[in-house]
């Protein structure tokens, strides 16, 4: 397993800034586990929103990527789609074609439910783009491999936000547990070798 190179901790500037407009914010785990744990209490269009990367002063562009995950479960499981999260890349603007407001393109990678087995409450390692690097302890690993695009899909567009996010579509007492959001990077540019995020989330 990787070492962990980053860490929120509920409560602090870091994880304030990572939660951004979720609503409601994550807690504690009420069945001891380390990380945040997020429920929608109220019908509506309550959703969690996990920015764990700004490429700000980066040019890492989507083909440096190999994998994007986070280790955790799906604690609440009817078998309906909208109760798993979803990661998203969103890309810079350029300019020309700009799909959004504040960027180019917003690529969305989610559960095939009909091709992957989810178990309530199971500890799992989610992925898109590639498998990661590491193995996590045996964690069971499960691709997002449906991807929705909003904009053109380019691997030499530069990210600017990388984000795991929850349905707002889905019902009241749709439950996650996040323990870790991590992501593999080739090198890129000439300032940096093969690198990762393992971003430890601390209740």
């Amino acid at each position: 397993m990787s070492n962990t190179n980053f860490q929120a901790k509920l409560g602090s500037t870091g994880a304030t800034a990572l939660i951004a407009d979720s609503s409601p914010s994550p807690v504690a785990d009420t069945n001891g586990r380390s990380g945040w744990s997020w429920t929608k209490d109220a019908v509506g269009s309550q959703k969690f929103n996990f920015y764990f990367y700004a490429g700000t002063y980066e040019n890492m562009k989507i083909k440096d990527l190999s994998s994007v995950y986070f280790l955790g479960s799906i604690d609440k499981w009817t078998d309906t789609t909208n109760e798993a999260p979803f990661f998203v890349i969103y890309t810079k603007m350029t300019g020309s074609g700009d799909a959004g407001a504040w960027y180019h393109s917003r690529h969305a990678f989610s559960l095939h439910k009909d091709s992957q087995l989810v178990r309530t409450g199971e500890k799992c390692l989610f992925y898109c783009l590639g498998n990661p690097r590491d193995e996590f302890d045996g964690a069971r690993k499960i691709p997002f491999n449906t991807r929705t695009d909003t904009g053109a899909w380019d691997i030499n567009n530069e990210v600017s936000y990388m984000t795991l996010q929850s349905d707002s579509g889905a019902d009241m007492g749709a439950s996650v547990y996040t323990e870790m959001l991590g992501a593999d990077m080739f090198g890129f540019g000439s300032r940096i070798a093969d690198s990762h995020i393992n971003m430890n989330l601390l209740s």
